[in-house]
């Protein structure tokens, strides 16, 4: 990549990419809320939901990454 003498502006970047990275990170964001308050009980043990709320933090985290390439 060459160097260019003007700064990133809003115009540089690819909407598809920023509106992944935002929704990849509140998903990512929400699912390890939850994981917590609703994947695990009083005594810090997995309940059921926790494989699935797990997956689906991978999933956003793999969203907001690929977003952030993408932006």
């Amino acid at each position: 990549m060459l160097p260019t003498h003007h700064p990133l502006t809003v115009k540089d970047l690819n909407p598809i990419g920023v509106a992944a990275t935002l929704l990849g990170f509140v998903g990512f964001t929400v699912c390890l809320w939850l994981l917590v308050w609703v994947g695990m009980d009083k005594e810090g043990k997995t309940q059921r939901p926790f494989r699935w709320l797990a997956i689906a933090s991978v999933i956003s985290f793999a969203v907001m990454l690929w977003g952030l390439t993408k932006a």
